[in-house]
């Protein structure tokens, strides 16, 4: 997990974050909504954000991104 040493976010920097990542976490499929995933999508929402993103829709896409594929195999 990445650590950002001395960062931080205001309100309404929080509150984009907080919405990308709830509709990125919606966007996966049910076997897909793992709590390594939730990591995933939250460290990649921070790392962007940190380097100033602020659209939720692009932080949003980033994270679902860096999300690993699931192959189910039947």
């Amino acid at each position: 997990m990445p650590f950002f040493p001395d960062q931080s976010f205001d309100p309404n920097a929080v509150a984009t974050m907080r919405v990308a990542f709830q509709q990125a976490f919606h966007t996966l499929r049910s076997e897909q909504q793992t709590t390594d995933n939730q990591r995933v999508l939250a460290d990649a929402i921070i790392a962007l954000a940190a380097e100033g993103e602020r659209d939720a829709e692009r932080l949003c896409a980033y994270a679902l991104s860096a999300v690993p594929l699931v192959r189910i195999v039947r």
